[in-house]
């Protein structure tokens, strides 16, 4: 696993039994393979991958929107 950031990128490399896969993880989680939470999919492609960053991006900003709403909501209430 190489470390990004926040959300390191877990690489499994091709065997003869399966190709490369990819998939961003959480840092800091256990590194026992079963319980390390995955933000996305396993991923075969480089555009299987940037799909997956893609939604990644589009959920960050609706809570960043809604985040907007609920400080709007309590501003001047500090």
């Amino acid at each position: 696993m190489r470390q990004l950031g926040t959300f390191p990128l877990q690489v499994e490399p091709a065997t003869t039994a399966r190709p490369t896969r990819v998939a961003i993880v959480v840092s800091g989680a256990p590194q026992h393979k079963q319980v390390v939470p995955h933000l996305t999919l396993d991923c075969l492609s480089l555009d299987e991958l940037e799909g997956q960053i893609n939604g990644l991006q589009d959920e960050l900003n609706l809570l960043r929107a809604e985040a907007g709403c609920a400080f709007a909501d309590t501003a001047g209430h500090a």
